[in-house]
């Protein structure tokens, strides 16, 4: 049997004890919204702080000008899916695009459209506010099955 002395297990006990205040501080903290690039305005909020993100669905209905992707890219026999992240300012222009997900081409296509998307403002407390949304996209012209595919992302 080996003697265990309580000297040895204090570090150990110090450690874990330090550890668990961190985590717990940690827990009860905001993180800040994840944005698709650099920006230092007010974003759109719930009551309680937490920033809001449109649906995909949502900021398609919001959308007051919508830019299709280019002629060519609809002549390309290529099908896939892109998941975007925008950025809209006050004025309802996008600021930036952040593509998460798809095909190189497309991605390249969709994010030259929507830079030239406009949207419906956010507003909060009756002034207009800077919002997140993220959209997805499923383009397709080849081997497309039943669904609704098309090469178009004005639909």
């Amino acid at each position: 049997m080996c003697p265990v002395s309580n000297l040895s297990m204090k570090p150990t006990f110090s450690l874990a004890a330090l550890l668990l205040v961190v985590v717990s501080l940690a827990v009860g903290q905001k993180a800040p919204a994840r944005l698709p690039c650099s920006f230092s305005g007010g974003l759109l909020q719930t009551a309680n702080g937490k920033t809001v993100q449109f649906t995909s669905d949502e900021m398609k209905h919001r959308a007051t000008r919508r830019v299709d992707v280019s002629d060519s890219m609809k002549q390309v026999d290529i099908k896939g899916t892109v998941i975007t992240e925008l950025l809209v300012g006050t004025s309802g222009n996008v600021v930036c695009v952040k593509t998460l997900n798809g095909h190189p081409i497309i991605r390249a296509e969709v994010e030259k459209a929507l830079r030239s998307w406009t949207f419906e403002p956010a507003t909060a407390g009756g002034q207009p506010v800077a919002n997140l949304g993220r959209m997805q996209f499923t383009l397709c012209n080849i081997s497309c099955g039943k669904g609704e595919f098309s090469m178009t992302i004005v639909k």
